[in-house]
């Protein structure tokens, strides 16, 4: 404090719960501010830092009201990353001047409230019921957003018998041009139907990235009755790309549903460019296996003529 500290990063050892002095939340001077591992119990007589440019919470114990009340106390907030570990209540992001937001925890906890400026957002994690996720409330004020990664990562999606997934969000994110889903099981699933969610509400998409998870695995976390079925045509048809460049495919197999999204993609992209696919896992098929995908493939109809199909290996 007397040195008008900028930058503080304090990395504690996993299983410490040291609790942050007090004096800390007196740093006016602040600029960067990186947490793990620590509980944090900023005091009531806390102004805000004013200053604060970049804040990054790892591990950290806290509430979710104090949590909100950090955020909103740095007015000048531009990058936040958290990674919480703990079963919270709902975080609601009120942080106007934010432009790079990175989450990893249950997702459904999150609500980026007031995020005007936002333009790249990463959420990580898993969702405890999956009638709690609500990306209508999560990205209630992202109308700059531009790109967006999202990874479920293992979480298993189960709801009471009759519920649906909405088919779109109530608006449009016409900004959002990336959108890169790490981890997806291209069979009927609510993973899949959230996706899709997301893909008919960002109509100016360029480019997509799936990286496909092995939809014949038997090892998935996925409930049964939700992998029995492979990808079935009405699912994707009212699903365009029409400003769609660039789709990168991962992990290909050349199951069922891929091809079937491959197919439907290359009939309703009309600028598409380039489409690759990563055949690392193909090539462990016998050779007359792979021609055969191949040219299934390279015979589909393109909406646009100057879709490119390149296979590579990624390993």
């Amino acid at each position: 404090l007397r040195n008008h500290i900028q930058d503080l990063v304090l990395h504690l050892p996993v299983g410490i719960q040291y609790t942050l002095p007090s004096t800390l939340f007196t740093c006016s001077q602040l600029r960067h501010l990186n947490l793990h591992f620590c509980s944090i119990y900023h005091p009531l007589a806390f102004e805000g830092f004013d200053k604060l440019i970049s804040l990054e919470l790892c591990g950290v114990s806290t509430s979710s009201e104090l949590l909100e009340s950090l955020i909103s106390h740095c007015p000048l907030l531009e990058k936040l990353e958290m990674s919480i570990l703990e079963d919270l209540d709902m975080i609601e992001i009120n942080a106007p001047m934010l432009k790079k937001f990175s989450f990893t925890g249950d997702i459904s906890s999150i609500c980026l409230k007031n995020v005007p400026r936002l333009v790249e957002a990463s959420l990580i994690g898993d969702v405890e019921q999956t009638e709690s996720l609500d990306f209508a409330k999560i990205f209630e004020s992202c109308s700059a957003l531009e790109q967006l990664i999202l990874n479920f990562l293992n979480s298993e999606f189960v709801a009471e018998e009759g519920y649906r997934v909405p088919r779109r969000l109530p608006v449009n994110l016409n900004n959002v041009r990336r959108f890169d889903v790490p981890d997806i099981l291209l069979v009927e699933s609510y993973k899949l139907s959230y996706t899709i969610c997301l893909l008919r509400s960002f109509p100016n998409l360029e480019y997509l990235e799936l990286q496909v998870v092995d939809e014949d695995d038997s090892d998935t976390d996925e409930d049964e009755e939700s992998t029995e079925e492979s990808l079935q045509p009405e699912t994707l048809s009212d699903l365009t790309f029409n400003h769609l460049v660039e789709f990168q495919l991962g992990s290909f197999i050349g199951g069922t549903s891929e091809m079937q999204f491959i197919k439907h993609l290359l009939a309703n992209s009309p600028v598409l460019e380039i489409l690759v696919i990563n055949r690392q896992f193909l090539d462990e098929e016998p050779l007359d296996t792979r021609e055969e995908i191949f040219t299934e493939i390279s015979n589909s109809p393109r909406a646009s003529p100057k879709a490119e199909i390149v296979y590579k290996d990624f390993s």
